[in-house]
């Protein structure tokens, strides 16, 4: 590998973000039969009622027919006597059948219903357990974003048409089998005929599902950009900006280009949709009027009786209706089943794809934590945020990292606390290379705050709690690590103490400050109660008393701890064992207060102009 190259992150994430745009006919019996499998994983039972419910439906097609043909000829032969009395079964027969595939029609409807919800609930799970598995460093690639939102889509909508589809195709296919039966009984030939004439709509109807299926592989991007502009116009976190800086007319604007846009090719899409149904349906009803003719010269021949023809035309009309069904079912379901099966590649390759791969044990306590020569570059970036970087965090230690905006302090975070693998160079958990361990036993060991923490809108216990949710009913832990983070009291004097829900947007809880809210992320990471404590900007929204106050009991409150600080308030973490600056990435200097200071370097110089700023002499550095 030549210098600065960074490594190969171990798989093809390329491959996992470009559909399979090419699909043709050939692949369909392949697409079919991977969206039966995923309604028979999701909702097998529901199935087999559905296709028990079609199989009597169909049969009860056939019936008519044949018990219609019947009824046509006694009615024909007793015209002459006047007598009907024979007629009378089958007048009962009909409407038996009748009313039982009546029955049978809602009932399937209704079991379809069920079956569509359980599918898309299975199909949502899939979804969603892909993501949370996902690394990190995929949500830096708006190609993986962009299938993303086709997956949540197509969990979403798609598992109902496809399901609808599927059961369209297996009724018509059914009826269309049980109404054929009772056309061979009368003229092969027209069995044949009724065949032929759907297979023009039914190409024409997959050529229009795969014209969709491109369109939408082709306006996800704008789509994506599109619902992000949404969000801002109607979320409640941008909407005192979007008022106070009177960007609502604007934001509107590009939100009608970019749906202008959308709409401008769906236009262009359903020209061409609508060209090849016409086409497709013009020359079935070509084949249809010939069966038609046909059928009157076999009439005018004698070949088929008054009766046979009474039925066979009705018995035509039927099949007809079920092919035709049939064939806009197939291209329901071939759209839906590319869908699905764009859906399916995203859930089977994203876990699979995953850097760490790691298997090894820590040891039961945590030693040195040591970051060699490293260096890494984000997927959305062309020049790294971090170079060459050497680090140590001795067990108990309390480690600060200082630098301007965009030194690299939070990527070095997210690096220690397992969240990527390093590209180039190493970490150490007690000399073991991060790369080797099982990622799991690593992140456990780690309790980070990081500065964009989440406002889970959940209750405050919940919010705590998230710090380690398996002890979630743990109350007295909760309470500790509230009163250690200074929230206590506060939560204490909400409506419902720790059980009210925080975020008034959700259930009609009660918002916090700022401080408030850091305060109780601050909480979770003390509920954790991990070894290595990782606080990036912990102090941010907290007032300048407060932010003293915790400094100064940092050591007490993590005791025994190895805890990684992160701060652009260079008086603040003076108190350091050790003390690492960095600058475009990389580490230019380290050592304790005094040390940094009496070298004259970058620390002394911003922490002198961050003193005179706020009107201050240099603080004296605690004794001891």
């Amino acid at each position: 590998m030549a210098d600065g190259e960074p490594a190969s992150s171990g798989f093809d994430i390329e491959s996992l973000y470009l559909p399979q745009v090419g699909r043709n006919l050939r692949l369909l019996p392949h697409l079919l039969l991977g969206a039966v499998r995923l309604v028979w994983r999701a909702a097998r039972g529901q199935l087999l009622l559905s296709v028990g419910l079609q199989v009597i439906g169909s049969a009860g097609l056939a019936v008519q027919v044949l018990a219609g043909k019947e009824l046509l000829t006694k009615l024909l032969a007793g015209n002459a006597t006047k007598d009907f009395s024979s007629a009378v079964p089958w007048v009962v027969t009909l409407a038996v059948v009748l009313a039982v595939v009546s029955v049978v029609t809602i009932a399937r409807v209704e079991v379809q219903r069920l079956l569509a919800e359980l599918v898309a609930r299975s199909s949502m799970q899939q979804v969603v357990d892909a993501a949370r598995q996902a690394d990190l460093a995929r949500f830096e690639d708006p190609k993986f974003h962009d299938r993303l939102q086709r997956a949540i889509v197509n969990a979403t909508i798609r598992p109902l048409e496809m399901t609808t589809g599927l059961m369209s195709v297996g009724s018509s296919a059914l009826g269309a089998l049980g109404v054929g039966i009772a056309v061979l009984t009368i003229e092969p030939l027209f069995f044949a005929l009724g065949v032929v004439a759907a297979v023009p709509l039914t190409l024409a109807s997959v050529r229009v599902g795969r014209a969709l299926y491109n369109f939408a592989v082709e306006q996800t991007p704008t789509d994506r950009e599109r619902s992000y502009i949404q969000s801002l116009l109607v979320d409640k976190d941008p909407a005192k900006e979007i008022r106070a800086f009177e960007l609502g007319g604007f934001l509107r604007a590009r939100f009608d280009r970019l749906y202008d846009r959308r709409i401008r090719a769906l236009r262009r899409l359903v020209r061409k949709r609508t060209a090849q149904g016409v086409l497709g349906g013009a020359l079935t009803a070509v084949i249809s009027g010939g069966t038609i003719g046909l059928l009157i010269v076999f009439v005018s021949d004698g070949r088929v009786s008054l009766a046979g023809a009474g039925a066979a035309a009705a018995a035509l009309l039927i099949l007809g209706g079920q092919l035709q069904g049939m064939a806009a079912g197939m291209g329901q379901l071939y759209e839906s089943a590319l869908f699905i099966q764009d859906f399916t590649d995203f859930v089977r390759l994203v876990p699979t794809t995953t850097q760490f791969t790691g298997t090894g044990l820590l040891p039961a306590r945590l030693g040195t934590v040591e970051v060699r020569h490293l260096t890494f570059t984000y997927p959305s970036r062309q020049e790294p945020s971090l170079v060459d970087v050497d680090l140590v965090i001795e067990p108990g230690q309390v480690v600060a990292l200082v630098g301007e905006n965009g030194s690299g302090k939070t990527t070095l975070a997210k690096l220690l606390a397992g969240l990527y693998l390093p590209q180039q160079g190493t970490i150490l958990w007690d000399g073991i290379e991060i790369g080797t361990l099982d990622i799991a036993q690593v992140r456990d060991r780690v309790a980070p705050l990081f500065q964009d923490f989440v406002h889970y809108f959940l209750s405050a216990r919940e919010n705590i709690a998230m710090g380690r949710w398996a002890h979630l009913s743990d109350e007295g832990r909760t309470r500790r690590a509230a009163a250690q983070s200074g929230a206590d009291q506060f939560l204490q004097n909400l409506p419902h103490g720790y059980d009210t829900y925080l975020g008034p947007q959700y259930f009609g809880g009660s918002d916090l400050s700022g401080g408030q809210w850091q305060r109780v992320a601050l909480a979770r990471a003390f509920f954790r109660d991990a070894e290595l404590i990782i606080l990036d900007e912990p102090t941010a929204a907290l007032d300048p008393r407060a932010e003293a106050s915790l400094f100064a009991t940092v050591r007490d409150l993590f005791e025994g701890r190895s805890v990684l600080i992160i701060s652009h308030r260079f008086a603040t973490v003076r108190f350091a064992d050790d003390i690492y600056v960095l600058s475009d990435g990389r580490v230019v200097e380290h050592g304790d207060h005094e040390h940094l200071m009496a070298r004259h370097g970058l620390y002394a110089e911003l922490f002198t102009l961050q003193a005179a700023a706020l009107g201050i002499g240099q603080p004296q550095s605690p004794a001891g």
